[in-house]
């Protein structure tokens, strides 16, 4: 009884007093931040690793350099794959890459023409590499040249693009976030294929990648550029503006935006700020070629009014939303009409198909879905509710009007 008492104990304490046996030192490990990935023309991949400097990070640390030493530097090897190039990384740097904090994985175009799945694959396995790292596609540069820039507000460049990413998401809405997770589901997903926010760099690219870049009043900026459409884990093309916007529209996650709406022959009638969306999809799956139904319930307000009308009337404000209405409805045709052309399903329609009758879908449309899709017909219904026109009823020129009208 007594053996069996002290073998409890003892078990008990194993549990509180257990080693450190997977600690990590900060003095012992190179934190990478940004991850790119690019292709010779051998065919190796070609990796880049964007390493913070945590005493110019942190300046609090003992032994911080006070500035005088960059903020990131940058690694770059090459592998026949992603393991190869990351362990030939012991030959440039004396701490262990540390992949925990990483925040942004970018593509070249390149190898994004050529495929993904491989790179895709090997992150998402990684247990060290977090989900929440942001997925891009460096456009009209490299990786490398991407992550070398020098950026004036957040001094890491992977910061930024992750905080670009977030903010331009909930006020612009031509760009969502896309974490690696959600790029490995929606190849997963039936008759799904990935969309990627596509990333540049302005301005003066020679002085980017230079200290210098800090010092400007104008200086070279990291900025988002559309989203690429894939299929078949190869980049097909680039989905722009409003085209963007349409697949936030669809899938549901615009949170905010800003839509110009015609009136009276103005084109820059009504600056309307949408502030919160839904989206609803429904799909009839009794035809041999399905048909799919997309409803969406935007809430707006009216930000600016340039046209000459009276928006105490109700009327007026029902004119506006029918507007808007069209104006949205073109936008997501025109993207629906865009990824049929690309012949790639990045809206997630075959899941939603799958979903309403998985036995159909199996039986009938996954073989022959990417045929189905471009035949594919989708009716599109946007009923907006504008619900302010700010704390100004009248626009100066409908003011100006009354004036010129009065006898």
């Amino acid at each position: 009884m007594k053996l069996l008492k002290s073998c409890l104990s003892l078990s008990i304490c194993l549990l509180f007093l257990t080693g450190c046996w997977d600690q990590n030192e900060l003095d012992e490990l190179s934190i990478v931040m940004g991850i790119g990935i690019n292709i010779d023309k051998k065919g190796d991949l070609i990796v880049t690793y964007q390493v913070v400097n945590p005493t110019e990070v942190a300046p609090g640390i003992t032994g911080a350099g006070g500035g005088k030493q960059p903020v990131f530097t940058v690694y770059e090897t090459t592998g026949r794959n992603l393991m190869e190039a990351t362990r030939k990384a012991s030959k440039q740097t004396s701490r262990r890459l540390f992949f925990a904090h990483a925040r942004m994985l970018v593509f070249s175009e390149k190898i994004a023409k050529d495929s993904i799945y491989q790179a895709v694959d090997m992150i998402s396995r990684d247990p060290e590499v977090r989900s929440t790292i942001q997925v891009v596609v460096a456009r009209d540069t490299t990786p490398s040249k991407l992550l070398r820039t020098f950026t004036a507000i957040d001094k890491v460049t992977s910061d930024e693009v992750a905080t670009i990413l977030k903010i331009s998401e909930k006020n612009w809405g031509e760009n969502m976030q896309q974490d690696i997770n959600e790029v490995l589901q929606s190849i997963i997903d039936e008759g799904g294929e990935p969309i990627i926010n596509g990333i540049k760099i302005t301005g003066d690219k020679k002085l980017a990648v230079t200290a210098q870049n800090y010092e400007v009043g104008d200086p070279a900026r990291v900025q988002l550029s559309g989203m690429g459409v894939f299929r078949d884990g190869k980049l097909q093309g680039w989905l722009d503006g409003p085209e963007a916007r349409g697949v936030l529209w669809i899938k549901g996650k615009l949170v905010s935006s800003a839509i110009t709406v015609p009136c009276m022959g103005n084109d820059n009638g009504y600056s309307i700020e949408i502030v919160r969306s839904n989206t609803e999809l429904s799909a009839d799956t009794k035809k041999i070629i399905p048909s799919l139904t997309i409803d969406v319930f935007p809430e707006a307000n009216i930000a600016e009014a340039n046209c000459a009308v009276n928006l105490e009337q109700p009327s007026e404000i029902f004119k506006i939303e029918k507007k808007l209405n069209g104006v949205i409805e073109k936008e997501i045709e025109n993207t629906i009409k865009a990824a049929q052309n690309f012949n790639s399903d990045v809206l997630g329609f075959g899941e939603l198909l799958y979903r309403e009758n998985p036995k159909k879908w199996r039986n009938e449309y996954k073989k022959n879905y990417k045929e189905i899709f471009t035949q594919l017909k989708v009716e599109v219904h946007v009923d907006s509710r504008i619900r302010r026109s700010g704390i100004r009823t009248s626009p100066f020129l409908f003011e100006e009007k009354k004036k010129k009208e009065a006898p």
